[in-house]
């Protein structure tokens, strides 16, 4: 029987078990539990709790071109404009602790040149995620959803 598949902000969530400890991409805790503990996106991939998924502010950034229209410039709680859509400045990454892809919530592995961090905001991601990454350099995911 296949999974239901709840559409989200162009998002394609289907419930999954996440083979390894994971993170979610929305609120940044630690997703737990047995059988289908989270969803993840059938398109970029994105891994959040099932409790998080309505609360996704973001596009999906593999949402066809003709749907996606996303805004350039969006309003902010205090007024302020800011940047929707700005892209990431990404660089390899050696950790010196063990570190979870802010994206796909898993764990980077290796002993150097484990992943990518963003030179501008605090966003590390696997080398395999930064095509699936949205483009949200500087702007809190966290308030958007509000």
């Amino acid at each position: 029987m296949p999974s239901k598949v709840h559409e989200v902000t162009g998002h394609k969530f289907v419930a999954t078990v996440l083979r390894q400890p994971s993170f979610c991409s929305h609120c940044k805790n630690f997703i737990w539990g047995f059988g289908k503990m989270g969803y993840k996106c059938e398109c970029c991939k994105v891994v959040v709790h099932k409790k998080c998924h309505q609360e996704i502010g973001w596009e999906c950034p593999k949402k066809e071109a003709s749907v996606q229209q996303e805004a350039e410039v969006e309003m902010s709680s205090d007024g302020e404009q800011q940047c929707t859509n700005s892209p990431h400045q990404f660089t390899k990454h050696t950790y010196k602790t063990p570190k979870f892809c802010d994206h796909c919530g898993a764990l980077m592995y290796g002993l150097y040149n484990q992943g990518l961090q963003c030179s501008t905001c605090p966003v590390n991601i696997h080398k395999r995620c930064q095509k699936n990454v949205v483009n949200l350099c500087r702007v809190n995911t966290q308030q958007m959803a509000v």
